[in-house]
């Protein structure tokens, strides 16, 4: 803070303060002269301000030193009896302090109501206002108290509030890195099955399809690398990456495989979880093209349900039973990385198709990409 700014903040408070005692003397300036005027009798005027004005000073003067000691030692400590006994004699003391320092300054004014020099004047004051100073001296004490208190309860609330974010970031951190633990497992589960069809069709002497999904292999992996951070993309985008492992599989498989895409083109800029698709797809192609010696269609497609999207991979092979399919890593991945994104709102069906093959359904929250809004 620049120091001029800071110096004039402090003159600001330290006026507000001596206000606030100036408003206590003309309280009770107010409270004399009304009743003398309700009598019908002449206010001295002089003499009032003179007397009030010099008691709320000396306790502006005092008030700093209380203060100190209402905060030094609270009565809410134990045990509390002590301390209320020391803040009982030490209103006393500041009750005859208030009184010394009235009796030295309200002689220097002449007034009639009392003499013209110290000890006189102290012994007149001293039984009117010392009551009145005990009062103030307690009152003080209690504001002191009070602002204490409120300060300590803003500072719970702080903490508390620091305490909540910093559970609901860990909370956070905790989710991010289940997920990625969950996406660095499909990962070498999707290559070790490639590497392993690669591995037959070199067995096979077939090195030129080999050499063709090695190349497939290596830009999917580039461009599955390039978003590894990214909980979610966009359908295309999800798409365009399953195009490339259903590439790396026509090599393997030739004219046993025909893959058909339908989506609609409003889904096709809805979020969704990076490699939704793969684990989906490949079981498709496990269960259905590996297990066939007839040709076998993979169908992909999309659809708007109300605020869902609903994505379905389809395939007409030999089929599986549900709980077969819903043993593999990947589509046990994929339902705890749906569950930890969307919670309720999400869900993952397996269903015999009639006639043959299985439908995979995936029904998700639809949101769309925010530049595609």
């Amino acid at each position: 803070m620049h120091p001029y700014r800071s110096l004039s903040s402090k003159l600001i408070r330290w006026l507000t303060y001596v206000a606030g005692w100036t408003l206590f003397a003309l309280f009770f300036i107010s409270q004399d002269a009304g009743r003398l005027l309700y009598q019908g009798q002449r206010v001295q005027w002089h003499g009032y301000l003179v007397v009030w004005l010099t008691t709320a000073y000396a306790w502006a003067f005092l008030t700093p030193f209380a203060w100190w000691l209402a905060g030094r030692f609270p009565i809410e400590r134990k045990p509390w009896w002590r301390n209320a006994g020391l803040h009982l004699v030490s209103s006393f003391s500041f009750a005859l302090i208030e009184a010394v320092l009235f009796a030295c300054i309200t002689p220097v004014f002449g007034l009639p109501w009392f003499p013209r020099h110290f000890a006189a004047t102290f012994r007149a004051v001293l039984p009117i206002d010392f009551h009145l100073n005990v009062i103030i001296y307690w009152s003080i004490v209690g504001v002191q108290h009070g602002v204490s208190y409120y300060r300590k309860f803003l500072e719970r609330e702080r903490l508390s509030a620091q305490l909540e974010l910093r559970a609901t970031q860990l909370e956070s951190q905790l989710t991010q890195a289940k997920l990625s633990a969950l996406k660095m497992q499909l990962h070498p589960h999707f290559l070790f099955n490639t590497l392993n069809a690669i591995v037959v069709l070199v067995r096979q002497h077939r090195a030129g399809e080999a050499d063709q999904m090695l190349t497939n292999l290596s830009e999917l992996l580039r461009q599955t690398l390039a978003g590894w951070e990214t909980q979610e993309v966009p359908l295309r985008r999800e798409v365009e990456l399953i195009n490339l492992y259903l590439d790396i599989q026509r090599v393997r498989f030739e004219d046993r495989l025909t893959v058909e895409i339908s989506l609609l083109p409003a889904t096709l800029n809805a979020l969704v979880p990076t490699l939704l698709l793969q684990p989906l797809v490949e079981n498709a192609v496990r269960h259905g093209v590996s297990k066939s010696s007839a040709p076998v269609t993979i169908a992909l497609q999309s659809c708007l349900k109300n605020s869902l999207l609903e994505i379905q991979v389809c395939d007409d092979g030999p089929g599986v039973s549900g709980e077969s399919f819903a043993n593999g890593v990947g589509l046990s991945n994929t339902r705890a990385r749906l569950e930890q994104l969307y919670g309720e709102r999400q869900s993952l069906r397996l269903d015999s198709r009639l006639g043959g093959g299985t439908i995979a359904t995936v029904l998700l929250p639809y949101h769309p990409e925010e530049d595609h809004l």
